[in-house]
């Protein structure tokens, strides 16, 4: 009878021979625990964009700090950090933080006045 990791490993065999997209890879790490370190590895190797790494921090909380730290060697953008602030509760503070340094556009604080209810106030006190 064919095991859990069995049926993991057959699944990443014929994901492998598809050449997996950095998407493909976000949620065989994000869906399939038995394939994640692997395909944590794959992407890696395969140099992970801004996006893909806000994926994972939002989604795969075991790899949330090891992707933070490479969003910040990377220079994440105001983009990065507004939906950090937004979806990431535990890194929302650093993110803000972040932002504030990175002299926030009125966009940038409109964003986190509507939809970052904590924030809010302070958003709006930092607005011109």
């Amino acid at each position: 009878m064919e095991t859990k990791q069995d049926k993991a490993n057959r699944l990443w065999e014929e994901l492998l021979k598809q050449s997996p997209t950095n998407e493909d890879l976000r949620y065989i790490i994000e869906h399939v625990e038995a394939l994640r370190k692997t395909a944590w590895q794959l992407l890696l190797r395969q140099s992970p964009t801004n996006e893909d790494l806000r994926y994972i921090i939002r989604y795969v909380e075991p790899l949330r700090e090891t992707a933070w730290q490479l969003l910040l060697k990377q220079s994440p953008t105001n983009e990065d950090l507004r939906y950090i602030i937004d979806c990431v509760e535990p890194l929302r503070e650093t993110a803000w933080q972040l932002l504030l340094k990175q002299s926030p556009t009125n966009e940038d604080l409109r964003y986190i006045i509507e939809y970052v209810e904590p924030l809010r106030e302070t958003a709006w006190t930092v607005a011109p």
